[in-house]
């Protein structure tokens, strides 16, 4: 593994480590509660604006945080990806349009709209709020998915396999899946960085997880206003965030990556 790659692993270990054993680990902090905004007794961060330890926050504070992020994006995934495939194979126009034209519209909602309308409606149920997130990324993904398959649907080599005419099926699905793995792969991590923005954003705006919890996001929107006097109880957990998100795409496009040109080249043959 190069070098580049370890340091990006080690950009998406930190808020994984504090996802995976950050609640055993906050097992040992105190149970009652200091002065808000002041020194702890278990940590040098100090604590919040509801007296808890701020480290021990964010290490409770990351696997409701994650999970809804994920789920959001595989559900999405699930209603957008069949759509996107369905369209890139329709067999005529109109039913491309049929399948596509509804999405399209969905495209032109802001998605913060729908998520506040879900959270009104939906009385700030984090559920509802989830798949008002879910609902506002089904669009781009259709899109997406719909523009990486046609080139595989209608390419010489779909072509080729069609006039073979022997195990239809398998060969045309193995094809497609190799073919659309790279791009699908990346697109997951774009849309999960979507998924954690708005979700983000929900709760920064008080629409999503209850306000005394110790969600990351929320951590940053509840103490935003001591930043100057207690920086760690907002540093900490929005730190977290930016390292989960960047880690999470810089891996993902260096995983995918092909080779450069010229690296496989022998020495003599790069210099002339």
């Amino acid at each position: 593994m190069s070098a580049r790659r370890w340091s990006y692993a080690v950009l998406l270990a930190i808020p994984l480590a504090f996802v995976l054993a950050g609640p055993v680990l906050a097992r040992a902090a105190p149970a009652g509660r200091a002065a808000p905004f002041g020194p702890s007794e278990w940590s040098p961060l100090g604590t919040d604006r509801l007296g808890r330890d701020v480290l021990a926050a964010a290490l409770t504070g990351g696997q409701t945080f994650l999970l809804t992020g994920l789920l959001t994006v595989l559900g999405a995934y699930l209603v957008g990806f069949p759509i996107g495939v369905a369209a890139a194979a329709a067999p005529r126009v109109w039913l491309d349009d049929l399948l596509m034209r509804p999405i399209d519209v969905l495209l032109c909602i802001p998605s913060l709209l729908i998520i506040m309308v879900a959270a009104v409606r939906g009385r700030g149920s984090a559920v509802v709020i989830a798949g008002a997130i879910g609902l506002a990324l089904v669009a781009p993904i259709a899109r997406f998915v719909r523009a990486a398959a046609a080139g595989v649907v209608h390419g010489p080599v779909m072509d080729a396999l069609r006039m073979q005419g022997q195990s239809r099926s398998f060969r045309y699905g193995s094809y497609a899946v190799r073919e659309m793995a790279r791009p699908l792969a990346a697109d997951l991590g774009v849309r999960f960085t979507a998924a954690v923005y708005f979700l983000a954003s929900a709760n920064f705006l008080g629409l999503g997880f209850d306000t005394t919890s110790t969600d990351w996001a929320v951590s940053v929107a509840a103490n935003k206003d001591a930043l100057l006097i207690a920086p760690w109880s907002v540093v900490l957990p929005g730190a977290l965030i930016v390292l989960l998100v960047v880690g999470t795409n810089l891996l993902v496009d260096d995983l995918l990556a092909g080779p450069r040109a010229g690296a496989a080249l022998p020495r003599a043959d790069r210099d002339g």
